[in-house]
């Protein structure tokens, strides 16, 4: 699954200055910034990036050390951020709407803290555990796996966890493969620093609009997310796993434009 499977018009395919692999295409403000997933690629927000490129320019990245983008100098929630700060400041992009999923929504918390003059909204779609006591035990039994003898085996386990029976079955096998691809070191280094981050103290301080999209099955309660911040608006979608942006992208795609209208 690559970001070429998507028919599109206009696009630039490069890579930045800051080492980071990106697409980008459409014209219109806010721009949307779409940030991948844990042992993604650009490809992962494929079918938003097509359908708004229509009335905004779009941007999606590579994070650093996925996909075509080089490695940070280290794993962290705040380095992957840097990356992506560095290539917004070098397309000039000004303030726009960071469009994240899963691992991506923790670094689009990371850099609306460190780059606010580039984030005017922030709209997670399916955001891991932002609760950094449930990564405490959630990372230690991930790694024991993935730095086990079979780390492979592991993380495919792990992955195949996220969908449900209602989920389209060759996607859902392209994504493993695609996930499964990524280095270990990369894999572990991740989730190790999605364990030091603290999400739920960036998510209480976000001085910008937050939009969070679950999928059928919510990873954080609507409970939880109003608690740590009340201005946090909600929307889950139906029959659709942890990939929903793939799975059930109209709906998606519907709640992404109700924001932007009213937020």
């Amino acid at each position: 699954m690559t970001a070429t499977e998507v028919s599109r018009t206009a696009v630039t395919t490069t890579t930045g200055a800051a080492g980071i692999g990106y697409d980008s295409a459409g014209h219109g403000e806010p721009h949307l910034l779409f940030l991948h997933g844990w042992c993604g690629d650009r490809s992962f927000f494929a079918p938003q990036f097509e359908h708004f490129a229509a009335t905004h320019r779009v941007v999606s990245v590579d994070l650093p050390g996925h996909g075509q983008s080089k490695a940070p100098d280290a794993y962290t929630i705040e380095a992957l951020a840097a990356g992506v700060a560095a290539l917004g400041r070098e397309l000039g992009l000004g303030r726009g709407v960071l469009v994240s999923h899963s691992l991506g929504s923790m670094v689009s918390l990371a850099l609306a803290e460190q780059a606010p003059e580039l984030v005017s909204a922030q709209i997670m779609v399916d955001p891991p555990p932002l609760s950094k006591a449930v990564w405490k035990d959630f990372s230690a039994s991930l790694l024991t796996g993935f730095e086990g003898p079979e780390p492979g085996e592991s993380r495919r386990k792990f992955v195949e966890q996220m969908f449900l029976a209602t989920d389209d079955a060759e996607r859902r096998v392209r994504i493993v493969q695609a996930m499964c691809a990524a280095p270990d070191d990369v894999a572990i280094a991740t989730t190790k620093a999605m364990a030091a981050f603290d999400p739920g103290a960036a998510l209480r301080d976000a001085a910008v609009p937050v939009l969070v999209i679950a999928s059928a099955v919510p990873t954080n309660s609507t409970a939880y997310l109003q608690e740590i911040n009340p201005a946090v608006i909600t929307g889950q979608t139906v029959g659709a796993g942890h990939f929903l942006q793939l799975e059930v992208p109209d709906q998606v795609n519907l709640m992404i434009e109700r924001f932007l209208a009213v937020s």
